[in-house]
């Protein structure tokens, strides 16, 4: 992928996808755009009455790209999208609790927020590390591999959250029951009555 194809394919068609994989080469391409994008963000601030509004919207864009970027590529390696939330919660933190502590802990509120801002930034450090390693080859719970070309690409929405758990049964069953029933009919019209009421008795049987 180069460098163009992976600008239009984070900022344009996958900006707020949390689903999928994301090459090495697509990640680091976009983060370097991103970078640049960071830093128009802030020549923009220099722009009087509407650049502080242009500046608020371009980094919040920026951010949501870069998030869905970031569990792509975490999928990629076969990790969980997750554990990008780490870094951001800890500097969310951070801004939340300066003011209660500040307030309540004069003494040892500096050191706290200190160690809450390291933790971020060495977990958000973590995080890009994982990121540079190499994505698991061929198909895994999240999508096809982004370097085979020979496969249709395709993306998994978490299949493992979407399978129904056994205590509630089969949803599809009286479909499925349904549909053989009437392919037992096009194939012997004779003993379509009797196949009728063998699935019937096994609905029922399933039901209780």
């Amino acid at each position: 992928m180069t460098f163009s194809q992976a600008v239009i394919t984070n900022f344009k068609h996958k900006s707020f996808r949390f689903y999928g994989r994301s090459s090495r080469h697509e990640f680091w391409y976009f983060y370097v755009a991103l970078l640049a994008g960071g830093a128009l963000c802030f020549c923009l601030s220099f722009v009087p009455i509407v650049g502080s509004l242009l500046v608020a919207l371009g980094i919040l864009y920026l951010c949501c790209c870069h998030i869905t970027a970031l569990v792509r590529r975490l999928h990629d390696c076969n990790r969980s999208g997750k554990l990008v939330a780490l870094p951001f919660l800890l500097l969310l933190a951070y801004f939340v609790a300066r003011i209660p502590l500040h307030a309540l802990y004069q003494d040892y509120a500096a050191m706290t927020l200190n160690g809450i801002l390291g933790l971020s930034i060495l977990s958000y450090i973590l995080l890009l590390g994982l990121c540079c390693q190499q994505g698991s080859k061929g198909n895994n719970r999240y999508g096809t591999d982004p370097l085979d070309s020979s496969v249709p690409a395709q993306d998994f929405i978490n299949p493992e959250h979407l399978e129904m758990p056994e205590y509630l049964g089969d949803p599809w069953r009286k479909f499925k029951a349904k549909h053989d029933r009437q392919n037992s009919k096009n194939a012997d019209p004779n003993s379509s009555e009797s196949s009728a009421q063998n699935t019937q008795s096994s609905e029922d049987n399933a039901t209780k």
